[in-house]
């Protein structure tokens, strides 16, 4: 934009015909042509292929997953549970790291698997009756400033294809129907969140043994890995196979754990890794013989 106006400016000059005035115009029709503008495109708080097509394909909802992919997972969760049961997964909760900083969000992984939504504080019912039901936040003008963007009602019908779409504040009635209604109720019970577990239906539910575990579920699915996600897993590979070279090679001019730690992480994220799937562990000496080492501040 620097080199368009110092050029714009230079042809003014060398003319002298044209006036001040005349200047801004052209200054102002060369920014609103070349000029690039995320406000153009719709954020839902998570990249989409027109919000980030440098990322996604059409057709994607997460990058290498199209939604078909995840319908299709419903699909088939659907298909083993029992008849007229239910599954409820809750979102990853926000955990913070100070009063007002949250740490890093990482999504619930079968809530991920299921709907590929990102977002914060949210619930997904799904059954053969209902379809996927989705409870999404609503956003104030406050939570924007903060956060960002969120996904909300609009975009669980629209972007994840959810079959129902209710705000969080009617969860308590519409769920509390749909565990009347179902002989067995499937649940994520280490994310298990209070929003339903302290719901009457649910508790009765639990006291007549009608609650189960989704895991056993969740896992028979995610067993046979599909070709998207053997694609993906190779590129995972074939990133942190370069990232751990180039950090062999750097180890000998800088021994440190600390600054390794930050090398493979560096690394790994110019070719494209969105995160980690682990902290880094660097270990020099006794070090190299814990598992989990972690402190990673030695030399």
């Amino acid at each position: 934009m620097q080199v368009l106006a110092r050029n714009l400016a230079q042809r003014v000059s060398r003319s002298q015909a044209k006036s001040h005035f005349v200047y801004e115009m052209m200054f102002l029709q060369v920014i609103s042509r070349y000029a690039y503008s995320t406000q153009r495109v719709r954020d839902i708080g998570q990249p989409t292929p027109a919000s980030h097509p440098h990322l996604m394909a059409e057709g994607e909802v997460t990058p290498g997953i199209r939604i078909e992919e995840y319908i299709g997972r419903r699909k088939k969760l659907a298909e083993l549970l029992p008849q007229n049961s239910l599954a409820i997964v809750s979102s990853a909760p926000m955990k913070m790291m100070t009063d007002v900083v949250p740490y890093t969000f990482r999504q619930e992984a079968d809530y991920l698997y299921l709907t590929g939504c990102q977002q914060r504080v949210a619930w997904l019912v799904l059954s053969s009756e209902h379809g996927l039901c989705m409870f999404m936040p609503e956003s104030t003008p406050n939570d924007i400033a903060w956060q960002g963007e969120v996904a909300g009602v609009d975009a669980a019908s629209k972007v994840f294809k959810a079959e129902q779409a209710y705000p969080i504040s009617k969860l308590p009635e519409i769920l509390s129907d749909m565990i009347r209604s179902s002989s067995k109720v499937f649940h994520n019970d280490q994310t298990a969140s209070q929003k339903y577990t302290n719901l009457d239906e649910f508790k009765k539910s639990a006291s007549l043994g009608k609650v189960k575990s989704l895991s056993s579920f969740t896992h028979e699915l995610r067993l046979i890995k599909s070709p998207a996600e053997l694609k993906l897993m190779r590129e995972s590979a074939s990133i942190a196979c370069q990232g751990l070279l180039k950090t062999m090679l750097h180890s000998k001019g800088y021994p440190d754990e600390g600054i390794l730690v930050a090398k493979v992480e560096y690394e790994c994220r110019i070719r494209g890794a969105q995160r980690m799937a682990f902290n880094p562990v660097v270990g020099g000496g006794s070090n190299a013989s814990v598992i989990h080492y972690s402190r990673n501040d030695q030399r």
